[in-house]
């Protein structure tokens, strides 16, 4: 009989500390999962950041816009090829 009293015991006391576990463990998870979605946001900012930052890049990059930076901003003229004489120093 004082078997049975011990284990209802142990079962009353362990019941709640079991449950409050599980709570406490649902709560890190959900707690976790919220950090996953901002992660995966920012992520996906960050991202389309990179893509607008590429396409800048491939703009400021593009041979027709330097040149014509080159004409109307640093007075350059484009060279003819005839214009161009080469010069061979120390040929065989």
């Amino acid at each position: 009989m004082k078997k049975m009293y011990v284990l209802f015991f142990v079962m009353v006391v362990t019941l709640p500390v079991f449950l409050g576990i599980n709570a406490w463990r649902a709560n890190s998870c959900g707690v976790l999962r919220g950090n996953i979605r901002r992660l995966e946001r920012a992520q996906e900012n960050l991202l389309e950041e990179n893509k607008t930052v590429a396409a800048e890049i491939a703009n400021l990059l593009a041979i027709d816009r330097l040149e014509n930076d080159a004409v109307n901003r640093l007075g350059m003229t484009r060279i003819n090829p005839e214009d161009v004489t080469l010069i061979i120093v120390g040929g065989d």
